[in-house]
């Protein structure tokens, strides 16, 4: 059987990216994935092309990657829905010729170029998540933060600072979740499919209340873990 394409869910695999160091892809991302709010169109419609490359190399394919800029996707139809219905409040809700109707359904620039940088941070953070394991995540957010103790211990007033890397760990513990809700998502969907569960806006309001709760369940859990091995 086929294995279900999920949002982020780790590739193994031996190409240049695999084989990255994870605090070089981690900082990578962090620093392009700012700079990418300042672009302008043309740069960022570039960066989503060139960013096909080394998907390809990775071994993703047109399904995986398709997959990863998904949510991107719905998050910008409902933000068109708002604009719809915020073209239509400016007009008092009157629409009095084709043309005025045409106004109200075209989003403005600054609306498609928002979404198109989206889509660009959700590729590069799809090549993060696809090519690091958590643990790596974990390991190397940890290290940078014991890095940082271990230098201000050297200072004469901060000689108390503990080198536990608690702060790390929660850090990596919020990045990590990332994949884990969309894991959550997918199983959801699948079980609510499989009890013969119908699509739309029912499936999207049943669906999204059994994922507040399993996420506070699976967040419960790490929660113990973490205490029970002093870590928090």
């Amino acid at each position: 059987m086929k294995e279900k394409t999920v949002v982020f869910r780790y590739r193994k695999g031996n190409s240049i990216i695999h084989r990255l160091p994870a605090l070089i892809k981690l900082f990578a991302l962090i620093s392009l994935a700012v700079n990418i709010m300042f672009l302008p169109l043309y740069a960022v419609c570039v960066g989503i092309i060139l960013l096909v490359i080394p998907a390809f190399l990775c071994g993703f394919s047109v399904r995986e990657q398709f997959t990863d800029i998904k949510p991107a996707l719905f998050y910008a139809f409902f933000l068109y829905l708002i604009s719809i219905f915020t073209n239509l409040s400016s007009t008092g809700f009157t629409i009095v010729s084709s043309t005025a109707f045409i106004k109200i359904l075209l989003p403005n620039d600054e609306y498609a170029l928002y979404i198109l940088r989206l889509l660009l941070v959700m590729q590069l953070s799809a090549l993060l998540f696809r090519t690091t394991t958590s643990i790596e995540i974990k390991e190397v957010i940890c290290s940078v933060e014991i890095a940082i103790r271990g230098v201000l211990r050297k200072l004469p007033f901060a000689r108390n600072i503990s080198l536990t890397a608690k702060f790390g760990t929660s850090a990596a513990l919020t990045i990590n979740f990332i994949p884990a809700l969309f894991e959550l998502w997918d199983k959801l969907n699948r079980a609510y499919r499989a009890r013969g569960g119908k699509g739309g806006l029912k499936q999207f309001r049943v669906l999204l209340v059994a994922l507040i709760a399993l996420s506070f369940h699976y967040a419960e859990r790490k929660a113990r873990a973490l205490l029970a091995r002093e870590l928090v």
